[in-house]
């Protein structure tokens, strides 16, 4: 069952001129747990902290956030804080939909402008265009490429590629969010001994697999991106249970 509390109250409500309403004014951070541990929480942590401070989003206490996401903590939950230019602080606690693990997508590329004044290692929630543009073009998610060509990431996830057997993800470069489960898979490859790289990555390359990765998605596969087929394969699989290991070692079970 879901549950909602604002400012560690269940249930209680934000007010209708928060800016964070009004104006897109936010920021937040998604983690998920397994079994009851929180994955990477100071991670997602220092992110969020990064993210208010770009935004101008009052974070009174970093502690504070931390504390109410252990004390609400289930097992096998995500957990969604998100932070409001009114000073307000919401938690939502929802159960993992198992099914949506790792479950294929489809994608389409949509170029992206930078804006300067707000990186895009900025995790706010000021996402409505994205949104509609994936909905415009009947998709999941939308990737970002740079005017160049190459690929950045999706509008909520990461990007993974194998080509020629290597396991490849764009740098992190300051140009896109540095993905939290990103880097633990990053980490999962060098483990397991995969051929990896993280140079940039052209979008029209001839992809022999292609996933998209974020807390919820894990690894997913990715079916088609503007209409053309890729899917997933084996280098992936090994990717993913890899990355299962990495989270069954620092959460148990």
């Amino acid at each position: 069952m879901s549950r909602v509390f604002v400012n560690g109250v269940e249930g209680a409500g934000l007010p209708a001129d928060d800016l964070g309403f009004t104006r897109g004014m936010n920021v937040f951070e998604t983690l998920r747990t397994y079994g009851r541990s929180p994955f990477r929480i100071d991670q997602h942590l220092k992110r969020l902290e990064d993210s208010a401070k770009a935004m101008e989003v009052p974070l009174a206490s970093l502690e504070e956030v931390r504390e109410e996401i252990l004390e609400y903590v289930e097992a096998d939950v995500w957990m969604r804080i998100t932070l409001t230019a009114g000073h307000n602080r919401v938690l939502h606690v929802h159960p993992v939909e198992a099914a949506k693990v790792g479950r294929p997508v489809r994608v389409a590329s949509v170029q992206m402008t930078p804006m300067p004044w707000l990186p895009g290692s900025v995790k706010h929630g000021s996402r409505a265009a994205w949104v509609l543009a994936a909905r415009a073009r009947g998709v999941d998610e939308v990737v970002f490429t740079t005017p160049s060509g190459h690929v950045l990431e999706a509008n909520r996830s990461n990007i993974f590629a194998v080509v020629g057997g290597v396991v490849r993800t764009p740098p992190n470069d300051g140009e896109k969010l540095e993905g939290v489960t990103r880097g633990a898979l990053v980490e999962a490859a060098l483990r397991a001994g995969l051929p990896f790289d993280d140079s940039p990555l052209a979008l029209h390359t001839d992809f022999e697999e292609l996933y998209l990765s974020s807390t919820l998605k894990e690894l997913a596969p990715v079916e088609t991106i503007d209409d053309r087929s890729v899917g997933g394969g084996p280098v992936g699989a090994a990717l993913h249970e890899a990355f299962r290991a990495l989270v069954a070692e620092e959460c148990g079970g």
